[in-house]
This record gives structure tokens, sequence and C-alpha cells, in this order.
């Protein structure tokens, strides 16, 4: 055994002090008149003899509480039990948590600034010729080859916060890979984190029995969080000079209700909606705010509201697109359902609004760039379409687009309704009328105020039946049943397919109010072809589908302060144009695309909800998991030592078994209290 403070022995001499108290003892006794002495003299024979022994028996206790005391103070520990290995052949691995959630308050700085206060002193008391890794969230390959004592101090004194959440395996998996591709023969992680639960799934961990771990898990003084989940707009299409509807998602993250919390919507820093929401403790309300926009193009907007001391989820950054039309293609074989021989019936629908492009095209030749900005597709019952076609309407669903697909008893579809979910089987001849409507279809909101119950409905003169399955639903059934209309989400979009044509043969659909409102809600729906925002760490593509690229088109992504630029990789797939990251953005906000030097678009990012919720891996529970998963733990730190110097040396010198001398020292104190209480 060896001592950390070896002079802290020269505090022995403090043993003189219950000596001197035991040879001297200067309480005054008093004196007591008695007439018969001779019993008293067998009794002070007796009791003297027992006096000497309690007080020899407190005495040893003292000296060695004393000297337990002492010991502990020099911080003993086993050399040939080293924590740490200071050979060269030993690999030193930092992983510090940087993520959003270590920007919380410990007593006095954040937790991510404890970490690298005792990283630092780490580094410093290990072996000079030791090699070290730098692991963090962010995944800096700089920092993930060995280097030496100055290198690695430089590399965590320019460490910063705000990255991406990254699951421990990921932290640890990386460790063995660098450990085995340079040749060592072990190594130690030294792992600073809050620990919380949804970074700690350990399923594809794979165990390295080389690698030894030291925990130090933190623990914020501030737990309670109030955060901003998600945002979404209750109808995708924006419509200028006109009433618009967002929702929030606030979570309430703490045991305590929370009333009267200020919500606010702005557009280009413009407050120009504002609410207030009661929550209660642990749980979630929604919220529906109305705004006005009076231009078009992309507007930046931001939910925001005031919760202390965690504040980085408390704003949501979105990009609302204001479209100056709403662009529908009927694909045809030009013998498409008419009401004359020039015009169909869509065409004669949306001709002459303002808000609705509409645009016809031959399945043989289809214009790419028109399909890529449609929001709306209508396939016409006659439409020839091979399988790479009907897989390309599925991919222009799945981007948040509208997919109306008619039949007659021609119709061959097959592969694409496979995908959507219904299977068509034959013709029914038999006239029908409608009888149910799904009205309280989140579809059907804003279309009907009120049905009455004897509502002329459209009647249908042949139609085909279908099978459809659990993840389609009937918005439109006949009187036998048979569905009319059928609706499925397809990724972001939705697809409908109608059991009959529009042509007059088939049913006077085309002819009924009901077919305006609901090809104008289709339409509608398909507005939302691009994302409001997309997730740090989470989205590594983008979809710019809106902008036409040549082959020598140059894209950048750069930060609204202009500080940030990136040139990420652009591919076209399945006739979509993709943008790919391979880094994480550096912080959310607002990011401008550029196609050369010319601006195209606004696209925003936001940091993980990951980050937001509070729950965290105590330190029983981590040891627990970790000896599960077969992991060779070291030493599991207390939060309050993490930031002791001491601590730190014990840590990189041996075994802190200075514990066990601070437990002996409280068992000699109560054994003297025992004697002293009790010993009569």
């Amino acid at each position: 055994m060896e001592f950390l403070y070896p002079n802290m022995f020269y505090a022995l001499f403090a043993l003189i002090i219950p000596v001197v108290i035991h040879l001297f003892n200067f309480r005054r006794h008093k004196t007591v008149y008695f007439s018969n002495t001779a019993v008293l003299r067998t009794i002070e024979r007796e009791t003297s003899k027992t006096k000497k022994l309690k007080h020899l028996m407190v005495l040893i206790a003292r000296m060695l509480f004393v000297a337990a005391l002492v010991t502990a103070f020099a911080l003993p520990y086993k050399k040939d039990n080293n924590a740490v290995n200071n050979n060269v052949d030993n690999l030193v691995a930092v992983y510090i948590d940087n993520s959003m959630s270590m920007q919380t308050l410990s007593s006095e700085k954040t937790l991510f600034e404890d970490s690298r206060t005792s990283a630092l002193k780490l580094v410093e008391n290990l072996n000079q010729a030791q090699k070290y890794i730098l692991l963090s969230n962010d995944r800096d390959p700089r920092n993930e080859y060995p280097m030496n004592k100055d290198e690695m101090m430089m590399r965590l004194n320019e460490m910063k916060v705000e990255a991406a959440p990254t699951s421990f395996e990921d932290i640890y998996n990386s460790l063995a890979f660098v450990k085995k591709k340079n040749g060592f023969k072990s190594a130690t992680l030294f792992a600073y984190s809050d620990f919380q639960k949804n970074i700690m799934e350990l399923n594809d961990l794979k165990n390295d029995t080389a690698i030894q771990l030291v925990v130090f898990p933190l623990k914020s003084d501030f737990q309670n969080n109030i955060y901003i989940d998600s945002v979404w707009l209750q109808s995708p299409v924006l419509q200028k000079n006109m009433a618009n509807e967002l929702n929030a998602r606030i979570v309430n993250e703490t045991s305590n209700d929370v009333k009267g919390l200020p919500v606010n919507f702005s557009l280009d820093d413009n407050v120009v909606a504002y609410t207030t929401c009661d929550i209660n403790a642990n749980s979630y309300a929604d919220v529906s705010m109305q705004f006005f926009i009076d231009n078009d193009g992309d507007r930046k907007a931001k939910v925001s509201i005031n919760d202390s001391p965690i504040t980085f989820d408390d704003e949501y950054n979105l990009v609302l697109k204001v479209r100056p039309v709403i662009n529908v293609v009927e694909i045809a074989n030009g013998q498409q359902s008419t009401v004359n021989s020039q015009q169909s019936y869509l065409e004669l629908l949306f001709e002459g609004d303002a808000l609705i492009n509409y645009q016809s095209m031959s399945p043989y030749n289809i214009d790419q760039q028109i399909v890529n900005k449609a929001q709306m597709i209508v396939v016409d019952e006659n439409a020839d379409l091979n399988e790479t076609m009907q897989q390309s309407l599925l991919d222009f669903a799945s981007q948040g687009g509208v997919l109306l697909i008619l039949n007659d008893e021609n119709t061959d579809n097959d592969y694409l309704y496979n995908k959507i979910g219904v299977k068509s089987k034959h013709i029914d001849e038999n006239r029908n009328r409608v009888e149910y409507i799904a009205k309280r279809n989140s579809f059907f909101d804003d279309i009907f105020v009120k049905l009455p119950d004897n509502a002329d409905l459209p009647e249908v003169n042949k139609h085909i039946r279908f099978d459809i399955g659990k993840d389609v639903l009937s918005i439109i059934s006949l009187q036998n049943g048979n569905p009319l209309l059928m609706m499925s989400n397809v990724g972001k979009g939705k697809a409908f397919v109608m059991s009959t044509s529009l042509d007059e043969e088939y049913s006077d659909f085309a002819d009924h109010a009901l077919f305006v409102p609901l090809m104008y809600k289709m339409a509608l729906l398909g507005g939302n072809v691009a994302d409001l925002s997309y997730t740090i760490g989470v989205d590594k593509n983008l979809n710019i589908n809106d902008i036409s690229l040549q082959y020598d088109d140059v894209i950048r992504l750069k930060s609204e302060n202009g500080m940030y630029e990136i040139l990420p990789l652009v591919e076209k797939r399945n006739n979509l144009n993709y943008l790919y990251f391979f880094e994480d953005l550096p912080a959310s906000g607002f990011y401008d695309v550029y196609k050369n030097e010319d601006y195209m678009s606004t696209v925003a990012w936001n940091d993980s909800r990951e980050e937001s919720q509070m729950s965290f891996y105590g330190k029983e529970e981590l040891s627990a998991l970790f000896k599960d998963n077969n992991i060779d733990v070291l030493a599991m730190i207390d939060n309050e030592d993490i930031k002791s110097d001491d601590v730190v040396e014990v840590i990189v010198k041996g075994s802190m078994i200075w514990k066990i001398f601070i437990v002996i020292a409280l068992i000699l104190l109560l054994i003297e209290i025992f004697i002293l209480r009790f010993w009569k």
C-alpha cells in the first residue's frame, strides 16, 4: 500500500492528545461523609479495576480513531492494482457528452464545463508518454486518432457543446475500432455524461474485454423542463390574405402543473400570434394560433416559450413556403373522361382558377420537371402505366404529394394497388347510390357544415369491387357496402383510389356538387411537399425537388449569419433531387440554399427533442446496466467527487481504499460512544 499524501502522517502527533487527557484528570472530586467505610473499601477496590479498564478502552478507541482519520486523509492506494494502466500500449480515451442536455447547470457551471475541467486534470496527471483520443457526440475525426498529452489538452480546450445526441454504444464501439486499428493492447475509457436513458441502448454493443471503463455520471441541480416538442400546420397549403392555423405541442417535464404559459409565434422576427396554455404535471398540451400571410416565398417562422434554465428547446424553427399556385397534373392517354371532346372534367374545374395550375400529359411523354413540382397527380382510368412509372408515383406521394387514381374495367395498376394496400376484384354493373360518408374523418373538415340525412348523393352505374387492407380507409361507400373512395397514407402524402370513373357512363360524380370540394381538398392536401423543418443529428438529407439542376451546378448551404457554409453531396434518386450531409450542422436555425451564386430557398433546423426528456440513469442503474452487458467498470465516481482534484489523482494512482479508513474511523467513534454511555 502506498499513500498519495504521506506528509499527512505528521498529523499522528495528535495521538498525544487523548493520552494527555487520560493521564491528567482535571475533574474536581467531591467529598461525601459516610458513617461506615468498611463496605465502601470493598466496593472501591472492585470499581477501581473496572474504571481503569473502561478508561483504557476509551483511550485505545480514541487513538485508533485519530490514526484511521489521518490515514484516510493520506489517501492510500494499492500500487499493484492501478485504476489506469500507464503503459504506453494502453490507449486512454476520454468521452465528454457535448449534447444540448449538458448545458444544464450544476451548482456553479454547466455539466459540460465540469466534465472538461475534470478531464483536463485527469490528463495532466497521466503518464507523459500516454496516447489519447477524445470522443464526443460530434464525432470529429481529428480527435479520434492517438494524440500526445499536449494535443489532447489542446483538443479538450477547443471542445464546444451543441452537438446532436449519440448513443453510448457508438462511442464504445468506436473506441474498440480505434484501439484495434492502431495496435493497442488495452484501453481505458473515461466517460463523462448525464447518461440520458434514450442514449443508453446497448443492443448492438460489441463487448471488448480489453477495455476498462471509469464512469462519471453527472447530475444537474435543475432537471425540470418545459419544451416545444413539435409544430404542424392545420392545412398543408398556406393561402395569402386568409386565416391559416398553426399547432404546437408543449411538453411539461416537471412534477408541477403549469398555468398560463405564454406561447409566441413570429414571422420574420415579428410576433404575429400569441396564446397561453395550461399543462398538467408530466403531460403535454396542444395549442393553436391563427395568422395571416400577405406575400409569397419562404417565410422564416418561429414558435417560442420562456423556460429557464434549460432553454435550448424553447424555440422551434420552421419555414413556411407560400406558393403562388398549386400544380395539378392529370396523366391520361388522351381518352380521358370529358365533358366535351376538348376538355376533361378536371380541366374544366380548374381552368381560370388563379390558385390552381392544371396540366395534362400522356404517360408516354411525361415531363419529369413538371411532375416534380406538382402537388397533386390524377391518374386517369385509361392511363397505361408501366411498373417503373407506378413506383415513381408512389415516390411522389411519399414526399408529401397527393395521388388520385380513377378506375374503369380496363384499368391495370396492380403494382400500385399492392403498395397502397388495395386489391381490385371485378366490375359490378349494378346501379348504386352513395350511402355513407365518413364525415368525422379529418379529410372532410371544412367541406361539410352540416350534411342532411336525406341529402342527394351521387349515383354510380358501374364500379370496381375492391378488397382493402387494414391501413386503408373507405371514406365514401355505396349502398352495397363497397368503397367508392378509399384513402391511404403513403409516406408523407396520401393516395386516393376511386372505384369508378368520372365518365357519365360510370357515374354522375363529376356533375354532383360533392365533386368540386373533394377535388379542391385533395389539391390543398398535396401542398406540403417540403418539410417545415429538419432535425440535427437525425435528418441526413433534404429534398430540393423544387430546384432544377444541371450537371455542373453547385449547391451551397449557408447559415443565416454567413459564418458557416457547406457543399453537400447532390444526388438524383427516383427523379428526385436530394442534398446529403456527412456532418451535422453546427447549430439550430435557418440556412439558405444557393445554386451557384443564386439564392433558391431557406430551410429550418432544430435540435433533437430527445435531449429534452429529463430521464437519466442513476449510479446504481448504470452499474447494473454495464454489468448485464459484461462491461468492465473500474470505478463509478459520485457526482459530488467529480470536481475533486484528490479523487482524480486517486483514480490515476490506484484504488480508492481511503473510504475504508473513513468507515473504520466512524466505527471506532461509535465504540467510544457505546463505552461511555452503556459501560456502568
